[in-house]
C-alpha cells in the first residue's frame, strides 16, 4: 500500500519464535482515519488472530482511535512497520532442535492378560455401543421435532428485522453510556437484513461497497439516499465522530424500519 501513516505502536514483545503470538496495539488520529481494511494490510506479512477497535482515547486534547492486534508469524525473519511510521521490529526466529536431547525409545512393557480382563473389556464395549445407539437414536428425534418447530416460528426476513429493531429500541442502551454499542447492533441489524434479502454478503464490507451492491437491485434514489444515511450515521457514532442525542437516536431507528418496509416489494 502506497500510503503512509504516522501512528505510535506498543509491541508486548519484539522477538518470538515461529508460531507465537505478538500483542499489538496502535494508537491512530482520528482526524485522518483511514479503513480499518487499509490499516490491516500493513500486517500481510502476519497471520492476524484477532483485531479488534478498542476505544477511542484522548491525549493532550486530541482524540485517537485504540487498535488491538494479536498476530503470528511461521517464517523466520526480521519485520519492520517503516509504513506505520514506528521504528520498531518484530524478529522471528526458527525452533531451534538438540538431537543429542532425544531420548532413547524403550523397549515394551510387558503386560499379563487373563481371561477375567478379556470379559471386563468385552463388557466395557458392549456398554459403550448401547449407549452410543441409545444417543443415537435420541438425536434422530431430537433434530425431527427442531426440524418441524423451526418451519413452524421462521419469519420472513422483514419481519425478522422490524422485531430486531423493536428489541434494540426497548434496550435503550443510550441512557446507560452505550451510544457507540446501540449503533454497531443497529448497522448489523441492517446489514444482516440485505444479506437475507439481497443474498450477498453486507456485515464485513465497506458501506460505499454496500450501495454499490444494494444498486443493482434498486435504482430509487430516495431509497439509496437512505441507506446510505443509515449506515454512515452507524459508522460516525461507532468511531465516536458523532454523540447523536436520544430524539436523534428514535429518529434514526424510525428511518432504519422505514428503509427496510419500503423494500418489501423488492
Amino acid at each position: 500500500m502506497s500510503n503512509s501513516y504516522s501512528n505510535e505502536l506498543l509491541i508486548s514483545k519484539d522477538s518470538i519464535l515461529v508460531g507465537q503470538q505478538v500483542q499489538i496495539e496502535i494508537l491512530s488520529s482520528i482526524d485522518s482515519y483511514t479503513d480499518s481494511n487499509d490499516l490491516l494490510d500493513q500486517f500481510n506479512s502476519f497471520e492476524i488472530i484477532d483485531f479488534s477497535i478498542m476505544d477511542t482515547v484522548i491525549i493532550d486534547s486530541f482524540k485517537y482511535l485504540k487498535y488491538k492486534l494479536n498476530i503470528t508469524s511461521w517464517d523466520s525473519g526480521t519485520y519492520k512497520f517503516e509504513d506505520l511510521g514506528s521504528s520498531k521490529k518484530i524478529i522471528v526466529s526458527e525452533i531451534e532442535t538438540n538431537e543429542n536431547e532425544i531420548k532413547q525409545i524403550k523397549e515394551n512393557l510387558k503386560i499379563s492378560f487373563s481371561l477375567v480382563d478379556y470379559w471386563i473389556y468385552t463388557l466395557i464395549i458392549l456398554i459403550l455401543a448401547m449407549i452410543y445407539f441409545l444417543v443415537k437414536n435420541y438425536l434422530k428425534k431430537t433434530e425431527r421435532v427442531l426440524e418441524i418447530v423451526e418451519k413452524e416460528v421462521k419469519l420472513d426476513s422483514i419481519e425478522l428485522t422490524i422485531n430486531k429493531l423493536d428489541i434494540l429500541k426497548k434496550e435503550k442502551l443510550w441512557k446507560k453510556d452505550e451510544i457507540n454499542l446501540h449503533f454497531t447492533k443497529a448497522s448489523n441489524i441492517i446489514r444482516k437484513y440485505l444479506e437475507l434479502k439481497f443474498n450477498f454478503s453486507a456485515l464485513e464490507i465497506p458501506t460505499a461497497d454496500i450501495i454499490l451492491k444494494y444498486k443493482e437491485f434498486n435504482q430509487d434514489d430516495f431509497s439509496i439516499k437512505m441507506l446510505y444515511k443509515i449506515l454512515s450515521s452507524c459508522e460516525l457514532a461507532k468511531f465516536a465522530k458523532n454523540q447523536p442525542n436520544e430524539s436523534e437516536i428514535l429518529i434514526h431507528l424510525e428511518n432504519c424500519k422505514d428503509f427496510v418496509i419500503n423494500s418489501k416489494k423488492l
